[in-house]
């Protein structure tokens, strides 16, 4: 990692002529070196003054119209003064499963899709709150999909997420599918954290980039156990 000397990107320098510039033999002195204007990097010695050397903040690498997000794990620095960070990429794809069309009842794949697209455009883009509200959104979607295949009453349909979760409840019984409305509930009871007045009326706190990845990864488990991804 590397950061800017100054206040100015761009700094005219005396430097060694590149070997492989013509530009450069033109122009340079008599002792090898030629006079340009250079980005001038130093290593990035801020991000070691961060809080914890910003392990567990969010990176960007790229440009604004297209960018990609990371998660500093770890920051060292070397012996060579270098600042080393280890990364991972924020991705929702390997989070969320990709969706097996030939395994989703024809009458559900549009709703379905639709939902799980909302899911990715959001998932490390947006903010926790949109993530969470996205996955209960998926989540409820599946639900009320699958009690669909399940017993064909389209009454489920009308049904938001927590009602889904009871449905699922009666038709499989108490000891089985126990994992699947685990998930389920734990992103159901995740949505009230984004809402205000609940937060208030509940002594909650807000919610989290942590809280954002659970519900992902419990809507990804959901779509794993109910057989409908690849």
């Amino acid at each position: 990692m590397f950061e800017t000397l100054g206040n100015m990107s761009w700094e005219w320098v005396t430097v060694d002529a590149h070997p492989f510039s013509s530009s450069d033999f033109g122009q340079s002195r008599s002792d090898g070196r030629v006079r340009k204007e250079l980005s001038v990097f130093i290593h990035c010695m801020s991000l070691l003054n961060r809080p914890e050397r910003g392990e567990g903040s969010q990176l960007a690498i790229g440009g604004q119209r297209a960018y990609s997000l990371w998660r500093i794990l770890q920051t060292e620095l070397t012996v060579n003064r270098d600042v080393l960070v280890t990364l991972r990429a924020e991705s929702a794809f390997g989070v969320l499963p990709t969706l097996d069309l030939s395994k989703i009842p024809d009458d559900s794949q549009k709703a379905l899709t639709e939902a799980y697209n909302r899911v990715m455009n959001v998932a490390y883009r947006d903010s926790p709150t949109s993530v969470v509200d996205q996955c209960r959104n998926l989540c409820a979607v599946v639900g009320a999909r699958w009690l669909l295949h399940l017993t064909g009453d389209k009454k489920s349909l009308e049904d938001d997420l927590g009602a889904c979760i009871k449905a699922i409840r009666d038709y499989f019984g108490e000891k089985n599918q126990r994992l699947v409305r685990a998930a389920l509930e734990t992103v159901n009871l995740l949505h009230p954290r984004g809402k205000e007045n609940e937060r208030q009326r509940y002594q909650l706190r807000e919610v989290s980039n942590e809280d954002a990845e659970l519900a992902l990864h419990a809507t990804g488990f959901v779509l794993k156990e109910i057989g409908w991804c690849r």
